[in-house]
């Protein structure tokens, strides 16, 4: 066996040790995780944690969206990828997925006790008094399933109405004008269509608490590449919804002051929807048969989508609602 030149050998030596010594390449560098915001109980978790550092703890490198009074175009923005989560109505997100995103719910942030109402002119004291008469709401959304349900309560149709799609400010431009007889919409609006005819509440949510859930949503594929920064998320969450319910009015003091908001409108809002902890979570994920269960809501939702030809297909519950970080916390 022939020998090598010891020059050759130092110098091979050298480049192995060279080798071993060197570092290896940096990770490419996460991008940050965008959040959704909009002044909402169910999404101040988010606004209470930035503000405390909290994502940073858990070593989360988190961008606050801020998308108050564009809730639908927040939803857009997920489904497109240029926001990672923000907070979907249960309705929404059952109609995006139903459209072919493949969105995924992770936790049950909050649902309404009063938020959502349907506001009459004066001189009209029930829901029958409306029969063939005008309805302003936005048309296509959780709101017009809310009314279905309670037009069935009272043993009518929402066919029985005539509906004008009027979002929010036009909503009460056409109540104010006369142009309608009833407003159906949420917080803040509900209490100034009141206070803009003196008009009459007919219903709200408050009758059906659990009728209507938020939903903290994903995209499928960011749970899939992303799984520990989404528990990481939720044990944010947790954290931050136990320190709401405790320091309510510091709270509502952060969130007033992140969307230049009067401190009054986030406390009001706290007083009509009921921001979800853990043990709710437990029930809003069970398959109970009852509003309380996202899956049998779920079931309901899609039915009548499909019965208004909203969407075109059916789609399953269990593929979309994913309870296993909520299960996972402590």
């Amino acid at each position: 066996m022939a020998r090598v030149p010891r020059a050759l050998l130092c110098l091979l030596v050298a480049v192995v040790l060279g080798g071993c010594g060197a570092s290896a390449p940096d990770a490419p560098a996460r991008a940050p995780i965008r959040l959704g915001t909009y002044e909402w109980p169910g999404t101040y978790w988010i606004d209470v944690a930035w503000e405390k550092g909290w994502f940073a703890e858990e070593g989360l490198d988190v961008e606050r969206v801020d998308t108050n009074t564009k809730y639908f175009q927040s939803l857009d923005a997920v489904a497109a990828g240029k926001l990672d989560a923000t907070g979907f109505s249960q309705f929404d997100l059952v109609r995006y997925v139903a459209a072919g995103h493949d969105l995924v719910g992770v936790a049950a942030i909050d649902y309404s006790e009063g938020a959502e109402a349907l506001v009459a002119r004066p001189g009209i004291h029930s829901l029958n008094e409306l029969r063939g008469k005008r309805i302003a709401l936005h048309r296509g959304t959780y709101l017009e399933y809310l009314l279905d349900i309670f037009a069935q309560r009272a043993g009518l149709s929402i066919n029985d109405f005539t509906l004008l799609d009027r979002a929010d400010d036009a909503a009460l431009a056409d109540l104010e004008a006369g142009r309608v007889e009833a407003v159906f919409v949420w917080e803040p609006y509900v209490t100034e269509a009141e206070k803009a005819v003196d008009g009459t509440r007919l219903f709200s949510t408050a009758e059906f608490p659990g009728l209507t859930y938020n939903v903290f949503a994903l995209r499928r594929e960011f749970v899939q590449a992303r799984p520990a920064d989404v528990a990481a998320l939720l044990r944010v969450w947790a954290r931050a919804v136990h320190y709401i319910r405790d320091n309510p009015n510091e709270a509502c003091e952060i969130v007033a002051r992140l969307f230049k908001e009067p401190v009054t409108d986030a406390k009001d809002m706290m007083r009509t929807d009921r921001i979800l902890d853990l043990p709710d979570n437990i029930r809003a994920f069970s398959y109970a048969a009852g509003f309380e269960s996202m899956h049998a809501s779920w079931r309901r939702m899609n039915d009548f989508m499909l019965e208004r030809g909203l969407v075109a297909r059916r789609v399953d519950s269990p593929d979309h609602l994913d309870a296993s970080f909520v299960n996972a916390l402590d």
